[in-house]
């Protein structure tokens, strides 16, 4: 496998030339340690802050189709017509669907009541890719209003090819990412599990029922993410707005991540290195995570990328040493579980969406009950730290990863 990576310069200054303070963490997906204990009065009582909310935005049209649909169909419905340009084996969205979808007219609703608690940041999953949803810039406009950061995890293919942005937006893919990127309030969460051609265009089909165009993955991705470097999202070393999610390692990919990573950081832009999540397709993937050659070269990668990272200057020894490794190796630490909650596209909270297991199940459908009662009745509500761990502990992340990593960086 080789990596053939976008035409991005080097931005990231020498080793003696960083700032101090520097560090990868992409702005408002992971929460900085001073935050925590932070709280907000509502109805008179204090609560914990809930900072922070993974969702799903289903694409009115689909959602009526879905919601229309008698529930024996309505798995069916869901498939058939699910909006996006892609069909990667890996992805969550399995359509297990115990009520309707949500509407935007209820998401607002969750949106406007997680405001009441403290909430400063989304990220958005699906059904399907946001930047495919026609009501976009619609959906862009609202966070903007409410003063909210919206991540986008994106595999980007539409930013880079024209047949893409103007199916889904009527207008050019360069057009498309300047609208998007004159947004204060978007980051970028880019798919990149390899950069070789043959590799990505292989594992990241198209969706032929949305897409009968033929387009070249790689190609598109690398372009889009020079567009966006070139729009500024990798400027700013104390307000990452870029970040590759490299997602997700497996024996296939491995042997290349660590590239990736060092690639990514030299230009400002955080890499995520996570194995697969237990939720959706991914469940079926969660065996081969769990061989035991797999873990160890995983755990062999995360030490030589953490030794790298202190090396570079990009993290220090100390720093290392208070926080333990990550489970998304190399950068700040997905603290989801101490600061969020995760609301389903049929209503369903879930503790995260990396775990869709009955006990990662918070309440059975939103509508039903005031977000203050079910964030303070989660698990998550009484976790506070800043490394939480990963819903992936002991499935497809082992257990022995945090112990035995910490001990081979800090022996070298």
């Amino acid at each position: 496998m080789k990596n053939q990576f976008p035409n991005v310069p080097v931005s990231l200054p020498s080793k003696d030339l960083l700032p101090s303070g520097f560090r990868l963490m992409v702005y408002k997906w992971s929460y900085p340690e001073v935050r925590l204990n932070e709280t907000v009065l509502v109805n008179g009582q204090v609560v914990k802050k809930l900072l922070t909310l993974d969702l799903n935005i289903p694409e009115s049209g689909f959602a009526s189709k879905v919601n229309n649909a008698s529930l024996m169909d309505a798995k069916s419905t869901f498939v058939r017509n699910y909006p996006c340009p892609h069909r990667c084996p890996g992805c969550f969205n399995n359509a297990e669907l115990h009520n309707p979808i949500l509407t935007l007219k209820e998401l607002w609703k969750i949106v406007d009541e997680a405001q009441e608690l403290g909430l400063d940041s989304v990220k958005f999953l699906g059904p399907g890719e946001l930047i495919a949803n026609p009501e976009l810039f619609k959906i862009l406009d609202e966070f903007e209003k409410r003063g909210i950061v919206v991540g986008i995890f994106t595999k980007a293919a539409i930013m880079g090819n024209d047949v893409l942005s103007r199916h889904y937006h009527g207008i050019g893919s360069e057009e498309l990412v300047c609208r998007l990127t004159a947004y204060k309030n978007t980051t970028f969460l880019v798919g990149g599990r390899s950069f070789d051609p043959a590799f990505e265009n292989r594992f990241i089909p198209r969706n032929e029922r949305q897409i009968g165009s033929e387009f070249d993955y790689h190609e598109a991705r690398n372009l889009a993410i020079e567009r966006l470097c070139r729009d500024g999202m990798n400027a700013d070393l104390f307000k990452q707005r870029l970040a590759i999610i490299c997602s997700l390692v497996t024996e296939e990919n491995l042997g290349c991540a660590a590239e990736i990573f060092r690639w990514g950081v030299e230009r400002n832009i955080p890499v995520y290195l996570p194995p697969t999540m237990v939720s959706g397709k991914g469940h079926k993937l969660v065996k081969s995570a769990s061989d035991e050659k797999f873990e160890d070269d995983y755990i062999s990668l995360a030490a030589g990328v953490y030794s790298w990272a202190i090396a570079r200057g990009v993290m220090a020894l100390q720093q290392f040493e208070n926080e333990g490794p990550h489970p998304y190796i190399g950068v700040a630490p997905c603290n989801q579980l101490t600061h969020g909650l995760y609301i389903h596209y049929d209503g369903a909270v879930w503790r995260c969406p990396g775990n869709d297991t009955p006990d990662f199940v918070v309440h059975p459908n939103v509508r039903n009950v005031p977000l203050v009662e079910i964030w303070r009745g989660s698990k998550n509500y009484f976790i506070n730290k800043f490394n939480n761990g990963c819903v992936k502990d002991g499935f497809s992340l082992p257990r022995r990863f945090y112990r035995e990593v910490r001990e081979r960086v800090l022996r070298q």
